[in-house]
């Protein structure tokens, strides 16, 4: 082991800390880190071993004898606790004497940064388009068990009944029944439209079948909200169509972001308003957000190097 390498290791504990509440720009940084392969190496056994670690059953604990005449003892629960603190000196331990767990491969995590794309070939032949900012991970034991940890992503999956393709989005589940698929995970909201074929999504371990030209979006509140859609549209981010159907702004606004790279910024009330309609793509920022203000009602200005959009009826400092 090189002498570099427990600093790499805690590196990518911190950063598989972190991703729950990581900002567009901490994202870009974490991208850029995982290009060094060390790196990269580093954080597929540092997601594993926290696999590991979640699926260890750890036996109850033996209750106390307690005497007639004593107080009632304190019991010190300690592993309930555990926070980010415990979790990763768990994780190094873990890393530290490996023969604490069973061995498995390592997952293979694949990212983009904004305004980058990436095509991946899974073992099994399903075909993954990854939009900009996308953060997917396939299982190193089942290239047919993958999880969308952020972003967007279109699947070309190869049909096997015996062995259905399961996606996780957050704690949500798409099981795929042969078919062509998008999947946008956003924070906490998640969005699931069918080009070809049928999926069935789980939301909450209920079975929700969705057909070719059916779609669905979850909200953060798991509210559900089913529409249908050409299937032309679908995955239509490759080649710069965008299409809405009631998306908050400031799911439209993501969108943008990671298809062009930029920083654009939301003032006010605008990212919840709705936004119903279709907008095409340029690739030239100075277009693509006016236009976009244009289409919503919105103000937007140059701000440094990013972009503001607000209200008209909103100053944008």
């Amino acid at each position: 082991m090189s002498r570099d390498a427990p600093n790499i290791i805690d590196q990518a504990i911190a950063w598989h800390l972190r991703q729950a509440d990581m900002a567009a720009t901490e994202w870009e940084a974490f991208v850029a880190w995982l290009e060094v392969p060390a790196h990269a190496e580093a954080y597929d056994r540092v997601t594993l071993l926290d696999r590991q670690i979640a699926e260890v059953r750890f036996p109850d604990p033996a209750p106390l004898p307690v005497a007639a005449n004593d107080d009632a003892p304190r019991h010190r629960r300690w592993w309930p606790l555990a926070g980010g603190g415990a979790i990763a000196a768990a994780l190094v331990l873990g890393l530290t004497m490996p023969s604490v767990f069973a061995p498995a491969a390592a997952d293979h995590v694949y990212a983009t940064r904004d305004g980058e794309r990436r095509d991946v070939r899974l073992a099994d032949g399903t075909q993954v388009a990854l939009n900009g900012g996308s953060l997917l991970r396939v299982s190193g034991d089942d290239p047919r068990r993958v999880a969308l940890d952020s972003g967007e992503a279109l699947f070309h999956v190869v049909h096997d009944a015996a062995h259905p393709f399961e996606l996780r989005a957050g704690d949500q589940v798409v099981r795929d029944l042969g078919t062509t698929f998008n999947v946008v995970h956003s924070g906490a909201r998640i969005a699931v439209a069918v080009a070809e074929g049928s999926v069935l999504f789980q939301p909450d371990g209920a079975q929700l079948r969705l057909g070719a030209g059916q779609a669905v979006t979850m909200a953060a509140d798991h509210r559900l909200v089913r529409s249908t859609l050409p299937t032309a549209v679908i995955g239509g981010w490759r080649t710069g169509d965008l299409s809405f159907d009631g998306t908050p702004v400031g799911e439209v606004a993501a969108s943008l972001r990671r298809a062009l790279g930029i920083d654009l910024r939301i003032i006010g009330d605008l990212s919840k308003r709705p936004f119903t309609g279709m907008i095409h793509v340029t690739g030239a920022a100075d277009r693509d957000v006016p236009h976009l203000a244009d289409l919503i009602g919105a103000t937007w200005r140059r701000n440094g190097e990013g972009w503001v959009l607000a209200q008209r009826d909103t100053a944008t400092p």
